[in-house]
């Protein structure tokens, strides 16, 4: 494993570990934080006029994937309560 894949990886485990607690708690809010992050995100990687180069790129990418992670999860929390909701 190369550093940046290391690197990749890490971010990606300390962004879920970081949402994970509040998950439980309130999916709804984390959603609409993870969405707002998100779209900030996606703006700045296509706004990289200046160069991020490799590392920059790598680490933004790896912030991206984490966050998605953890919007999938919000939405199957929010989708298992509405289930237990209507049952």
């Amino acid at each position: 494993m190369t550093f940046l894949e290391r690197k990749k990886a890490e971010i990606v485990e300390n962004l879920y570990a970081y949402f994970s607690e509040q998950l439980d708690q309130n999916p709804r809010a984390i959603l609409e934080q993870v969405d707002r992050e998100l779209q900030s995100l996606y703006v700045r990687y296509g706004n990289d006029w200046t160069g991020r180069g490799v590392v920059g790129d790598s680490t933004q990418e790896a912030t991206i994937a984490g966050l998605e992670a953890v919007r999938a999860e919000c939405l199957d929390r929010i989708r298992a309560q509405e289930s237990e909701v209507r049952v």
